[in-house]
């Protein structure tokens, strides 16, 4: 954690960046959602033998997925990077459109590590990457946004998921820095595609918003590892996409 005192201007400038950082995830959702809202009223006076439209009868569901995590270094270099992500979930029917997923997921990232004390021409300034391994769970409502059918075997979504993120391990560089456990905001869009009544595919990009806190070393040094107009606190995206396997029944 960082002892350095956050200034009235650098304050506006952190705010600036993580607030227009928020905007972006949301944006992509709402363009999503008016994609594809058009085939849910699309359902009215389709002759029930020849519609699009097929119910979804069972009420939980049971996934794994495999993707693609996007990580973000940071301007410090030392933040997650891209890595394999896989996971687990379990979903159940609320109301209405309304679902809840819990899901787990294991990250295979790592990250560099910084020495600020070293010159910027030394090799020992930046070393690794090591493995920083994360684990990212999360609970989210989501809306289906055919309801509960399927159009022409696709049933599109998004939702908000609120979890964590943490380390396997957690290493404390010799600067003070430590990549801990985080709390996140989850925003995600996808859809599945029904192979059987029971089976589907689904693919999926979900954004994990993740936040560093810098330690005084990184701007006190010279040269600095970032300077002064750089936020002591920063939120990132990791954008990650997803492809899996999801068998649907009910208790």
């Amino acid at each position: 954690m960082s002892n350095r005192p956050v200034g009235s201007g650098r304050g506006v400038r952190r705010a600036q960046s993580v607030v227009g950082g928020r905007w972006a995830a949301p944006t992509l959702i709402a363009a999503f959602v008016l994609l594809a809202a058009p085939p849910a009223r699309a359902q009215v006076g389709h002759d029930p033998s020849h519609s699009p439209f097929r119910d979804i009868t069972t009420r939980q569901a049971l996934s794994f997925f495999l993707g693609r995590f996007g990580g973000s270094a940071t301007p410090a270099r030392v933040g997650a990077r891209s890595g394999l992500v896989a996971g687990v979930r379990f979903e159940t029917r609320l109301s209405g459109p309304m679902d809840l997923w819990a899901t787990l997921g294991r990250v295979a990232s790592s990250r560099l590590v910084v020495d600020p004390s070293q010159d910027t021409t030394s090799a020992q300034r930046f070393t690794g990457p090591i493995a920083m391994p994360l684990y990212a769970g999360d609970l989210a409502l989501v809306m289906n946004l055919a309801g509960r059918k399927s159009w022409h075997r696709l049933a599109p979504f998004f939702g908000v998921g609120f979890g964590f993120a943490t380390p396997e391990k957690t290493v404390v560089d010799a600067s003070g820095f430590k990549a801990g456990t985080n709390f996140t905001l989850v925003p995600t869009f996808g859809t599945r595609v029904f192979v059987a009544r029971r089976i589907a595919l689904r693919f999926e990009a979900r954004d994990y918003y993740l936040r560093y806190e810098w330690p005084s070393s990184f701007f006190d040094k010279s040269p600095p590892v970032l300077d002064a107009s750089n936020p002591t606190k920063q939120w990132t995206h990791n954008w990650s996409l997803a492809a899996g396997l999801s068998y649907s029944f009910t208790f």
